[in-house]
């Protein structure tokens, strides 16, 4: 199995799934599940509790994304979607507002998270300003599709022993903050002898999940020359402090 081909069903690239979102609601609602967590963090940063960044994100994405065609109106070559996003995310705040009846409670419900993770995982940084509030979060769903696809792939290829090592020595730790499991508990769960042996696993499974990053990432670009530097940015964004 290829690192490319998962059961995270990343079928097409992301300005092919740009347009068949038009016509089809599986791939619209793909798209919506991408950008709701950048969305809502922006929101946030803007100072809005939860729940009221949760009912404006929603109508962001009905009245604006969907309300004002603005999938429709995109255009590969006029740069990055997420720019051409965040630029209209910038008016509608200001719509809000200016008005003073901004909730009407006729939205049209299109997309809800059903995961109350995905609430949870929007962590607000308060050094973060909107726009880097949205970078990072975009830059954290980036990274997520590329570490499901690691993981639907170590499955897939009998690689369980290296996912298992990865998650609990380094995913579950930054997730989670939690201390990281011990080699030597590693070592018996996994069934080697020598601690070698774990970190062999470990840069196995980093090496994937570099790849498949920059998988992940060659499908959000139109042009191969702007890969590094998208994933420059996506680190810079991840590692801010």
């Amino acid at each position: 199995m290829s690192a490319g081909h998962t059961a995270s069903n990343f079928k097409t690239t992301s300005w092919t799934l740009i347009a068949n979102a038009q016509h089809d609601e599986a791939d619209l609602e793909d798209l919506l599940r991408r950008y709701w967590s950048p969305v809502y963090a922006y929101l946030r940063r803007k100072g809005n509790q939860p729940a009221d960044a949760a009912d404006l994100t929603q109508a962001f994405l009905s009245e604006v994304m969907l309300g004002k065609d603005m999938i429709g109106k995109a255009d590969e070559y006029r740069g990055k979607f997420r720019s051409y996003l965040i630029t209209a995310l910038k008016r509608f705040v200001i719509d809000q507002y200016r008005s003073v009846h901004g909730r009407d409670g006729q939205r049209a419900v299109m997309f809800i998270p059903r995961d109350q993770d995905l609430f949870n995982s929007v962590e607000l940084d308060e050094r973060d300003d909107p726009a880097g509030a949205f970078d990072r979060q975009w830059a954290t769903t980036v990274l997520s599709e590329a570490i499901q696809r690691v993981e639907a792939s170590c499955r897939d290829m009998g690689l369980l022993h290296q996912w298992t090592a990865f998650e609990e020595r380094i995913l579950q730790p930054v997730m989670h903050g939690c201390e990281p499991t011990p080699i030597e508990e590693l070592k018996a769960r996994c069934g080697v002898q020598q601690s070698q042996e774990i970190y062999s696993m470990l840069q196995t499974v980093k090496r994937k999940v570099d790849r498949e990053l920059r998988n992940v990432v060659e499908e959000t670009v139109t042009r191969p020359e702007d890969v590094d530097r998208e994933i420059l940015e996506l680190r810079q964004y991840l590692s801010a402090e």
